[in-house]
């Protein structure tokens, strides 16, 4: 309930303020649609299931159950990549240069998030990887138990949490590690010239915040 209510507020916000949104704004709205999506399509039947102690319905149920897991789950993940890296660049960039972040240009990135998502949850379908259920019997998700047994599962996940996972995760670090820096930098050359007073504790709060 929470899940849905913060992501429409958020949708809802967005609609009313289009005109103004900034484009990096949009993916904030992008990841609001994520996340509503898989609270919509995966909730109710983890919820019902979890309350049945088993997993309710069969093989389709299933099947649609992880793919859209993964499909907004991978989405989540690129789009949180995504968002830090615009913020890199606009944080050490020139007012002029940052300028130059459209709202075609996000719109295309997230396009490409999208079709990222989906080609990879795609994939088992057609005969790279496995879905099945989770050990407690409750979800599905991808098969990781085919990690040791199948060198086609094997490759699949090790392929995925490469790229879907470490790939963006160390992305989404160095980049704020980077703004963390940036932001260091820039008020150490304040205290430099100002001497302004409690500059250490300003930095470490804005760092903190970055």
């Amino acid at each position: 309930i929470l899940t849905i209510l913060g992501n429409s507020a958020v949708l809802v916000t967005a609609v009313k303020r289009s005109s103004l949104l900034k484009p990096p704004e949009l993916l904030t709205v992008n990841l609001a649609v994520a996340d509503i999506g898989m609270a919509l399509s995966m909730y109710p039947l983890a919820i019902a299931s979890a309350w049945n102690h088993a997993w309710l319905g069969g093989d389709a149920s299933c099947v649609y159950y992880a793919l859209m897991g993964f499909l907004f789950g991978v989405c989540s993940m690129m789009t949180l990549c995504a968002m830090a890296v615009i913020r890199f660049l606009v944080t050490n960039s020139s007012k002029s240069n940052s300028n130059k972040i459209t709202k075609n240009t996000v719109c295309i990135l997230i396009a490409f998030i999208w079709l990222y998502s989906l080609l990879w949850a795609i994939l088992p379908l057609v005969g790279w990887g496995y879905y099945g259920p989770e050990p407690f019997g409750i979800s599905c998700t991808i098969a990781w138990s085919k990690f040791h047994n199948s060198s086609n599962g094997f490759s699949f996940i090790l392929s995925m949490f490469l790229l879907c996972t470490v790939l963006p995760a160390l992305t989404i670090v160095a980049c704020y590690l980077g703004i963390a820096w940036k932001v260091h930098k820039a008020y150490q050359e304040i205290q430099n010239i100002d001497r302004i007073p409690n500059a250490a504790k300003l930095e470490r709060k804005l760092t903190l915040v970055s």
